[in-house]
């Protein structure tokens, strides 16, 4: 008993020690923690998983996007960098197709990235449910 109450304990500081790296060595901010936060608090174990216990890919993509939005964002004006090509290999891009993927991501920057994180709380979700849309028309999609 007093065993699993030590890795239970352990996990838990880890999970803290975690997060505090991220949040203060890199550029999140309070929407970004919010988005994360939010998607964990609402989201089914059983939406995250695979029957093989993997993560799901559409909530990889959907949690990946609320995380790195605001970098995505600026990146995809630009239509590359290494948000966008992490982003192509979540979505499973080929490497000789991503620069399509980065151009998707450039014209269609303004539809994407209509709303402010901050100021809506899902809007990595609707910038993913669009970007699913325009790689279908652009056949991107495995």
């Amino acid at each position: 008993m007093k065993s699993s109450t030590s890795i239970q304990n352990l996990a838990i500081a880890l999970c803290v020690a975690a997060t505090g790296l991220t949040v203060g060595g890199c550029n999140t901010t309070k929407a970004t923690v919010d988005t994360t936060v939010n998607f964990f608090s609402s989201t089914s174990p059983n939406e995250l998983f695979t029957s093989d216990g993997m993560v799901v890919k559409e909530q990889k993509i959907n949690l990946f996007a609320g995380v790195a939005y605001e970098n995505l964002r600026q990146e995809a004006a630009t239509g590359s960098g290494q948000y966008v090509t992490a982003l192509a290999s979540l979505y499973e891009i080929p490497a000789a197709r991503q620069g399509e993927f980065g151009q998707v991501l450039q014209r269609k920057h303004a539809d994407l990235f209509a709303a402010d994180l901050e100021q809506d709380r899902s809007a990595h979700l609707k910038m993913v449910a669009a970007l699913n849309r325009e790689l279908m028309a652009a056949a991107l999609l495995p």
